[in-house]
């Protein structure tokens, strides 16, 4: 299988926008995914000075769902309240970067509009875009930090944010540890699934 780090899709299923979130890791697998209100964070449970490894994944706005790798999450959703997303993708990527770790991991991102819409983007050390996307039925357009480039995918069928991030959870990519699914449905919902359990919380 191929090792892919942070994955992040886009699509459309039964006319309902969604978007997943798929994070890899070989070097910190201890972390869990912590819904609060209008908001889903990363919390590294393994003690580290990396800054990167805890992080706001996804925020909630009465529009738009935004999704990401690292803390531009909340910076793109600040920017949506007053230019469009994809104005957002490229202002608040180009201005953060790729991250500097010792892999140059790329920022990802993504944004789902209740109207339907998606956009995903890519900032690396020598590759930069962002795409509005025309979302199709039963289908998601998918990026992740390494290995996989922008590609469209066919997406398995599911009910709930909780069934998608289970089914984001059985791609075929190496050291799974937690998957996010969020569902457009008369407003947003979220779900999450771990491979990976505190020995507290078994």
């Amino acid at each position: 299988m191929t090792y892919t780090g942070r994955t992040l899709g886009v699509g459309l299923m039964k006319g309902k926008p969604f978007a997943f979130y798929l994070l890899c890791s070989r070097s910190f697998p201890r972390r869990r995914a912590i819904v609060r209100e209008n908001a889903v964070y990363i919390e590294n449970l393994t003690k580290t000075d990396n800054p990167y490894v805890s992080y706001p994944v996804v925020r909630l706005l009465s529009e738009y769902a935004v999704v990401t790798n690292g803390l531009q999450t909340d910076f793109i959703a600040q920017a949506l309240e007053w230019e469009s997303p994809k104005k957002a993708l490229i202002h608040v990527l180009d201005a953060l970067d790729y991250e500097r770790d010792e892999y140059s991991t790329p920022r990802i991102a993504g944004i789902i509009g209740t109207d339907g819409k998606g956009w995903l983007g890519f900032a690396g050390r020598d590759e930069f875009w962002v795409k509005e996307l025309k979302l199709r039925e039963g289908k998601a357009f998918v990026t992740a930090t390494y290995n996989l480039g922008f590609t469209e995918l066919e997406f398995p069928a599911f009910e709930s944010a909780e069934e998608l991030a289970r089914k984001a959870l059985e791609l075929p990519f190496e050291k799974k540890v937690l998957a996010i699914g969020i569902v457009e449905d008369k407003g947003w919902s979220v779900g999450t699934a771990n491979v990976f359990i505190p020995s507290a919380e078994r």
